[in-house]
């Protein structure tokens, strides 16, 4: 059976446009919609429900600000609410000191300037506590 993930392009456009004469004036172009509609799915063997997908809400984003942190997997974890603002390897970086209950003190000096950069960004977003 065909998902509606897998129609061609070609027999999604097909079938759009034929769902499209639903809105005629005239019944016997609806009723021809619907019937070569339905024709269209028996003869790849799917139903309307193989075809017809309820759409999943997308979830609001968590509001984020800035804020004091406790520890520096803490602040790492807050940096990485801000991932616009790292650079691919800051990324890497706040994500290996997530979880730790120490860090290095050359680590602690790179997670304090990513810090300042990503707090300076959030004040100038207005997205600070």
């Amino acid at each position: 059976m065909m998902a509606a993930a897998s129609l061609s392009p070609a027999f999604a456009d097909k079938l759009v446009k034929v769902l499209g004469m639903l809105g005629s004036d005239h019944d016997g172009e609806v009723a021809a919609a619907g019937r070569t509609a339905h024709s269209m799915l028996k003869a790849k063997g799917l139903t309307w429900s193989d075809v017809i997908v309820p759409a999943v809400p997308r979830p609001e984003p968590p509001q984020r600000r800035w804020r004091r942190t406790t520890s520096p997997s803490d602040t790492a974890a807050l940096c990485l609410q801000w991932p616009e603002v790292l650079s691919d390897w800051e990324v890497d970086f706040c994500r290996s000191i997530v979880g730790r209950r120490r860090i290095s003190a050359k680590q602690t000096v790179v997670l304090e300037r990513l810090a300042r950069k990503v707090e300076a960004f959030a004040h100038a977003t207005g997205e600070w506590a």
